[in-house]
Parts: structure tokens; C-alpha cells; sequence
């Protein structure tokens, strides 16, 4: 490193130390707003990707219908099953004063003797049936309830009717197979046994797609970090262009003209300065994953399996913020300029590129537009190491891309203001 280089960079630290409540807010506002957020998505978050529904079931039947049904909703996983006080609930209007937000967001009502009533519904349409009766018997009504507090989400509803209508199906099919049996045994001279037939004639096989073996899944800590990282970092451009106009504005520029350094050195300076900064935060941003939210109640930030690779596309955000944040310093004329466009921009990539919205809640034809944004790029490379657990080659192309877009940024700066020459 040259000696004007460690000049340069010694009047910047100088400078950014001289505005300690600003280097205070770039630190304390990323905290604030990751622990904020990852606590107010957690449970959105959670919806999503399936987490325990709180649901009251009040099983009134005690034969194999009410039985099936419990052990097929236990079964799918995404029900925590409330029966507390279960045993004092008669009717449905009863169980409806137990369904809340706070409380259960679904309940199901199973009537008594809904098995009986369904053997006998089935015992007479078979005995119909063999004695060549074609009117249809009369059949007793099983009333099967569920209620929803209005915020549930409509897929758990479905869930639940395609779970009571297989179960139920289930056992009317095993009733009509046993009556049909029965039938069948008084008028044949062999006796029939279906008591080795299941009905079971196929199973299915679903599993999650998983790379190198991880078991790694998103939820909003692996999302609001790395996510408030990319923001603090790029925030830092209204605070970079600000400070070129600064030094613009006030005659510290004018002066450095009369020093034997070019103008590429004077950015380098500024870039390597910031830099620093934008790492630091990124460090403290991570550590608040690993160590302080897990204090909230959020699990705690997994940082995948390679080190390297999450601070390279730190690293590579930076870069891209930072050439950003020269870039504005050089083409905006004013200070007001500079921190307002900067600042405007920096949200707008935020929102666009899945910090504020993840990215797999916007519609296809947002999906596609987040894709222009860099912050995008940064956060499909945290991604591929937090929820996929992939190596250095996974996240390349999006460091690539976020280096290219400062190094771009940074040449446009270089040429932006034509009055300065490449030396002076």
C-alpha cells in the first residue's frame, strides 16, 4: 500500500470518527431492526412453511370412526391437538366459544354414535341390495363439525375435510366389506374371509428435496439476517455519497488537488474505509443471530458449513454497496441529492428484492422483477448457505454479479465528473 494511500485512509477514519452518533446509528438500527422483524415474522413465517396449527378435537364417538379420524389428523403433522376439557363440550355451539386466535384456530366436533349410525346405514343399503330393492333405505345422518376462526388460513380447511371424508370413507368401506361378507356366508355353502384385506393397495412416498444432506429449514432468523445485513450494508450509501459531497462542498476536495495522488486513489480510500465498516456490521449482524435472538424465543442462526463463503458474498455486497454509494456522491450535485436519492433507491431495492417481503410470498411476475435488484442477488447467495447448506461454488454467481455491479458503479464514478482529470 502506498504512502498516499494510508494517508487518504487515515483522514477518512479521521473523518467518519468525528460523527460518533452516526457510526452509532449504523450499528444500532441493523440490530434493532433484525431482532424487531424476525420476531414480528416468525409466526407468518411459520404458517408458511407449516408449522403446528393449535387445533380442539372433541371426540364424542367412542367407536372406530372417532378413532380413525384422531389417529389420521395426528398423523399429517400439522396439528398440535388440544382435548383439555374435552369431555365437558356436548355441541358444537359449545366448542365454538374455545376457537381464537389465543387459543384454537380450529376445532372438530365428532357427534356420538357416529359409528353405529354409520353400521347401520350400511347394513341396510347391503340388505337392500341383496334382497333386489331399488329404493334407496332410509339413512340416519352423521354430522361431522368443524369450526374456524376467521383468520385461519383456507388450506387447513381443506386439510381437515379431505382428512374426515378419507376416514370416513375408510371405515364405510370396511363396514360395507364385513356386511357383504356376512351376507354372502348365509347363502353359500363356503365360507368367505376378507379379514386379510386391507384395502391398502398403494402407499405413498413424499419427501423434501434436500441437498448434501442438509436438514436445514428457513424460518425467519435465516431470512431477517441475513436479509437486515444487506440493508445496513447498503444503507451505508447515503452516509458514502454524503461524505464525497461533503468534502466537496466544503473545500477538503479543492484542497486535495493540490496532493500528488489520482482520483482513483481518493475513491479507493473512501471505498476501503466503508468497507471496513459494512464487514463490521455484517459480523455484529450475525452474531446477534447466533447469540441474542435465540434469547427472544427464535431459534438460533445457523451458519451452514462453510465460513468462507458466507463472508465472501458479504463481502462481494459490500463491494456492490459501496461502488453504488460512490457512484451517487459523483453524480449528485447537492448533499440533499445525494441523501435523498440514496436512501429512496436503497429502500426500493429492499422491497423489491425480498428483504422487507421474502421473496417466495410475492407473485410470479414480482419474482421476476426482484431479480434485477442486488440485494436479490445477496440474499439468493445466503440462501443457497442457509436453508441449502451449499458450498462456495453455490453462492459464486451471485458474488460474481454483485462485484461486477460495484466494479461498474465504481468506473461510472470514475468518469461521471469530467472536470476531473485521471491524475492530479
Amino acid at each position: 500500500m502506498s504512502n498516499r494511500i494510508k494517508y487518504l485512509l487515515y483522514k477518512d477514519f479521521i473523518m467518519l470518527g468525528r460523527d460518533i452518533a452516526g457510526i452509532i446509528l449504523m450499528f444500532l438500527m441493523p440490530v434493532a431492526l433484525v431482532i424487531l422483524m424476525a420476531n414480528l415474522q416468525d409466526s407468518t413465517l411459520n404458517a408458511v412453511k407449516g408449522t403446528k396449527i393449535q387445533l380442539l378435537l372433541v371426540n364424542r364417538d367412542k367407536g372406530e370412526l372417532g378413532e380413525a379420524i384422531v389417529q389420521e389428523i395426528v398423523s399429517t403433522g400439522l396439528f398440535e391437538i388440544d382435548t383439555d376439557g374435552a369431555d365437558t363440550i356436548f355441541t358444537p355451539a359449545q366448542m365454538e366459544k374455545r376457537i381464537s386466535p389465543a387459543e384454537n384456530l380450529l376445532g372438530i366436533f365428532i357427534p356420538e354414535n357416529s359409528t353405529e349410525l354409520i353400521r347401520g346405514n350400511v347394513q341396510r343399503f347391503v340388505i337392500s341390495a341383496f334382497n333386489g330393492i331399488q329404493k334407496e333405505p332410509l339413512k340416519d345422518e352423521i354430522k361431522l363439525s368443524i369450526i374456524l376462526d376467521p383468520q385461519a388460513k383456507g388450506s387447513f380447511y381443506a386439510v381437515l375435510m379431505s382428512t374426515l371424508r378419507e376416514r370416513a370413507q375408510k371405515v364405510q368401506f370396511e363396514y360395507i366389506l364385513k356386511e357383504i361378507t356376512s351376507q354372502v356366508n348365509t347363502i353359500s355353502p363356503v365360507v368367505v374371509s376378507t379379514g386379510n384385506f386391507t384395502g391398502e393397495q398403494f402407499t405413498i412416498d413424499a419427501s423434501f428435496a434436500t441437498r448434501t444432506g442438509s436438514n436445514i429449514v428457513p424460518n425467519s432468523v435465516q431470512h431477517n439476517v441475513p436479509a437486515w445485513s444487506l440493508f445496513a450494508i447498503f444503507f451505508i450509501v447515503v452516509s458514502l455519497s454524503g461524505n464525497i459531497i461533503k468534502e466537496r462542498e466544503g473545500g477538503s476536495f479543492t484542497r486535495l488537488l493540490t496532493m500528488p495522488c489520482s482520483y482513483t486513489e481518493y475513491l479507493l480510500s473512501k471505498a476501503i474505509t466503508y468497507l471496513t465498516v459494512a464487514l463490521l456490521q455484517f459480523a455484529l449482524m450475525l452474531l446477534i443471530g447466533v447469540y441474542v435472538l435465540p434469547l427472544t424465543g427464535l431459534p438460533a442462526l445457523e451458519l451452514g458449513q462453510s465460513l468462507f463463503s458466507l463472508f465472501f458474498v458479504g463481502f462481494a455486497s459490500a463491494v456492490a454497496a459501496i461502488g453504488y454509494g460512490i457512484a451517487i456522491g459523483n453524480i449528485a450535485s447537492t448533499s440533499q441529492q445525494s441523501s435523498v436519492f440514496g436512501a429512496v433507491s436503497v429502500v426500493i431495492m429492499a422491497a423489491v428484492g425480498g428483504v422487507w417481503i421474502p421473496q417466495f410470498l410475492m407473485s410470479p411476475h414480482m419474482q421476476i422483477i426482484s431479480k434485477l435488484s442486488p440485494m436479490n442477488w445477496g440474499m439468493s447467495g445466503f440462501y443457497s448457505l442457509f436453508l441449502k447448506d451449499e458450498g462456495f461454488l453455490a453462492i459464486l454467481p451471485e458474488s460474481l454479479a454483485l462485484f461486477a455491479f460495484g466494479f461498474a458503479c465504481f468506473i461510472l464514478a470514475l468518469y461521471s465528473r469530467r472536470q476531473i482529470r485521471s491524475n492530479f
